[in-house]
């Protein structure tokens, strides 16, 4: 019996190291100390780009002080509505938040996530003149571990293995 719980244990085990290193890196920390990333997210993510750097489209890592410019290019049958910073302190160099380009300077030591609002051509733009704006249902996945359906195959399968160890031991037990 000792045997059994002890392959049991050890199965759980690796069960867990599966699942500890499948977790991915946060998509805000910064690199280095004195680096701020700054991240432009179009929504919905049909309806244009979003970009912190015209020349390098995607997340951009800055030093603290820089300033950069942010650029949201609507596509075919959208206009652009406005933006909208969910974490980040920054002072507004150029433009507004409803300025398609708009030139910011981080003020703070945190990273910067900006959403670009889009609408469909013919609606109505509205923005929000005060309090928070709705930021767009990621689901309930984690935005920075994600959904790893191997680990949860592989510990089912680990979990199918130990019992089948089980059965056998007491057939042998009994026989």
């Amino acid at each position: 019996m000792k045997r059994v719980v002890s392959i049991i244990v050890a199965l759980l085990l690796m069960c867990c190291a599966v699942a500890s290193v499948s977790a991915e890196i946060s998509p805000t920390a910064s690199t280095a100390k004195d680096q701020i990333v700054i991240d432009a997210i179009p929504v919905p993510d049909v309806a244009g780009n979003a970009t912190p750097d015209i020349n390098n489209p995607g997340k951009v890592e800055i030093n603290s002080g820089e300033v950069i410019t942010l650029t949201a290019t609507p596509k075919d049958g959208y206009k652009f509505s406005h933006w909208e910073f969910v974490f980040g302190e920054f002072d507004i160099i150029e433009g507004s938040i409803t300025s398609s380009t708009i030139v910011i300077k981080p003020t703070g030591n945190e990273d910067v996530r900006a959403y670009a609002h889009f609408v469909e051509e013919g609606k109505d733009v509205t923005v929000p003149s005060s309090g928070t704006i709705p930021t767009p249902d990621d689901g309930p996945i984690s935005p920075t571990t994600g959904e790893n359906t191997a680990v949860y195959a592989a510990c089912a399968s680990m979990l199918v293995v130990a019992i089948a160890v089980v059965a056998v031991i007491k057939r042998k037990q009994t026989a």
